[in-house]
């Protein structure tokens, strides 16, 4: 009788370790291969893996956390190692097309540094090693930008030890990110309807994309089916009052909320409106302004904020659960 292959499921800890020398064998002696243990928005943990070749200035952080839960759910890790190097050598790619020169030195660096907001609270182990600089419930933290293309963007967080090699003070900084992120990364401001549409139109364009193939009457269904979901949009616009509301970030969408501290845009924008606003952080990647009325109360946004944070968003993507208040007559943000 045939007796069943079993196996002892090892710990997260040993996984890393075989996951290392798996990699290494895989990938051969001219590679140094490393677990590179990192700390990520909102203390949010995480364990990367790293291969490096002598003359690479950067490289990719493979985070190995899901492939755990992967290699548990009973794939191997002869398999997971080669998905790895497989991601690694795509990157490489990547990089070599785009021709990326990297260096840490700060005249090479200096059109690339641009600033983000995160929660202060929820970051303080984090910012021990990182300049910083306090408003409000939030820390505007400092990044050098090394790769922005249709796939995305790559950065780099600048650490004290990059600060203290570059013999700059926390005024220059600023100043020179104030100055980028702006360029970099300009602000997009859209009524929350433009979003909706926008959100509803690349469904839709997905659906179309998968059937493009199928006869005009399918196709002219399609565009019936298209005008009772914006129809219903409309009226769901009406409804909920999104005509008071509008969505702030960059033209990237990602790290939007920075748009916070570009000088004069809510200014600007409530200027046009003539209203104050109140500022509900969405995400890091996005704000949401809405006309201050007297009928709206405050503690309401608040809580609408906090379930949203709770139930939608990811504890790596949470700005804060406090809500922000723009006053004209004042020219000031506050809590």
């Amino acid at each position: 009788m045939k007796k069943h292959e079993t196996f002892e499921l090892i710990s997260y800890s040993r996984f890393l370790l075989k996951m290392k020398e798996t990699v290494e064998v895989i990938i051969g002696n001219c590679y140094n291969v490393s677990i590179n243990h990192v700390i990520k928005n909102n203390s949010v943990e995480l364990d990367g893996i790293v291969i490096l070749q002598d003359t690479e200035k950067i490289t990719p952080n493979i985070y190995l956390n899901s492939f755990y839960e992967r290699y548990l759910n009973g794939e191997s890790i002869a398999m997971l190692a080669h998905e790895i190097v497989t991601i690694y050598k795509n990157s490489k790619d990547i990089e070599n097309r785009e021709s990326i020169r990297f260096c840490y030195e700060f005249a090479e660096m200096r059109d690339s540094i641009i600033y983000r907001i995160v929660n202060f609270d929820k970051n303080i182990k984090l910012l021990k090693d990182v300049p910083h600089i306090l408003f409000l419930d939030l820390a505007i933290t400092f990044h050098c930008l090394i790769r922005s293309n249709e796939e995305g963007i790559g950065t780099i967080r600048i650490t004290n030890d990059h600060v203290k090699s570059w013999d700059i003070d926390m005024n220059q900084l600023i100043e020179i990110a104030r100055i980028n992120t702006p360029k970099l990364f300009p602000a997009v401001i859209k009524s929350m309807s433009e979003v909706v549409f926008d959100v509803v139109n690349k469904k839709l364009e997905a659906k179309t994309d998968i059937t493009n193939h199928i006869e005009q009457m399918k196709i002219e269904q399609k565009n019936k089916e298209q005008d009772e979901i914006f129809s219903y949009v409309i009226e769901d616009s009406k409804r909920h009052r999104t005509d008071e509301m509008y969505v702030i970030t960059n033209t990237k969408g990602i790290n939007g909320a920075s748009c916070l501290l570009y000088p004069n845009v809510i200014k600007n924008f409530a200027d046009q409106l003539d209203t104050d606003f109140y500022i509900l952080p969405s995400s890091i990647h996005e704000l949401i302004l809405v006309k201050a009325t007297k009928s709206l109360a405050k503690q309401t946004l608040m809580d609408m904020v906090i379930d949203v944070n709770k139930t939608q968003v990811p504890e790596e993507e949470i700005l804060s659960n406090n809500v922000y208040y723009y006053s004209r007559e004042r020219d000031a943000l506050t809590l």
